[in-house]
C-alpha cells in the first residue's frame, strides 16, 4: 500500500487572536502558538493546573528555563484541551498510546488529537479532530546541520539543501517536516528517518514507511526570523492561533 504526501510553504500566516475563538470541534486544525517570554509571569497559575505526575516531572529539571518551559507547556495544553473539551483543565487525564504518543483519555465521546513542540520561546500545540502532528525548531546559527544530513535524508534532500540560497533555513525547514509526519502518524524517529519526503511537491512512499496508508499535508511556516514549524494533517483546513497570556 501507499500514501501521498503533499508538502507546501504556507508564507504570510495570519495569527489569530485566540481569545476569538469559539473553541468547537470542526474539520479544521488548530495550531497554537505559545510565547514562553509573555506567559512566564504566571508560571505558579500554569503550576496549580498540573498533576502530581507532571510535578514531579518539572521538578526532574536542573534548569530552571526548563522546568519553566515544561510547567507552561503543560498548563497551555491543559487549558486548551479544556476549553475543546467543556471540562476543568485540572480534571484532564493522559494515557500513552501507540509508540509513546499521549493522549487525551477522558474526552466524553468527543474525536481529539493534539500534539505539542517546543524549542526556544516558543511552544506549538496542534488540536484536531484527526491525527496531527507539529514540531517548530530555533534556527540556530551555529548548528552543525551538515553532520546529521546523510543519516537523516535522501541525497535529493541534500542537494536541496546545499544549493539552497539559505541552506540552514531550508535544512530546519525540512527537518521540522519530517518530525510532523513521524510525530502525527506515530511512526516515531528512527532510521527510516531519510526515506520520509519533505521537498516542496507530491510524493508517493510505501505506507510501512511511515506506518500509515492515509494521504497526509505537511505545511511549514515561520513564527518570526529566527523560528519556522511544520504541521501535518489530513486536511489544508489549517487555522493558526496566538495564546493569550494568563496575565
Amino acid at each position: 500500500m501507499y500514501s501521498t504526501i503533499t508538502c507546501a510553504h504556507s508564507a504570510n500566516i495570519n495569527w489569530l487572536n485566540g481569545d476569538d475563538h469559539d473553541f468547537k470541534m470542526d474539520s479544521a486544525v488548530d495550531v497554537w502558538q505559545i510565547s514562553i517570554t509573555s506567559n512566564i509571569l504566571a508560571v505558579n497559575d500554569f503550576l496549580e493546573l498540573l498533576g502530581a505526575d507532571e510535578r514531579t516531572r518539572a521538578n526532574r529539571y536542573y534548569q530552571q528555563k526548563d522546568r519553566e518551559r515544561f510547567i507552561i507547556s503543560r498548563g497551555a495544553l491543559r487549558i486548551l484541551l479544556a476549553k475543546y473539551l467543556k471540562t476543568p483543565a485540572a480534571d484532564i487525564v493522559f494515557e500513552i498510546g501507540v509508540n509513546k504518543k499521549p493522549f487525551v483519555k477522558n474526552t466524553n465521546g468527543t474525536e481529539l488529537h493534539y500534539n505539542t513542540s517546543h524549542s526556544g520561546d516558543y511552544i506549538l500545540i496542534a488540536i484536531a479532530e484527526l491525527p496531527v502532528g507539529v514540531d517548530v525548531e530555533n534556527m540556530e546559527p551555529l548548528f552543525p546541520y551538515q553532520d546529521i544530513l546523510e543519516h537523516s535524508f535522501n541525497p535529493d534532500e541534500m542537494a536541496y539543501i546545499n544549493q539552497s540560497g539559505t541552506p540552514l533555513e531550508t535544512f530546519y525547514t525540512l527537518w521540522t517536516r519530517k518530525e510532523a509526519l513521524l510525530k502525527a502518524t506515530a511512526k516515531g524517529i528512527d532510521d527510516a528517518m531519510r526515506l520520509v519526503p519533505c521537498i516542496d511537491g507530491e510524493h508517493i512512499v510505501g505506507s510501512s514507511i511511515i506506518q500509515s496508508n492515509k494521504n497526509w499535508f505537511v505545511n511549514s511556516f515561520d513564527i518570526d526570523t529566527n523560528y519556522t514549524g511544520s504541521i501535518a494533517t489530513l486536511t489544508m483546513n489549517i487555522k493558526f492561533r496566538t495564546f493569550a497570556p494568563m496575565i
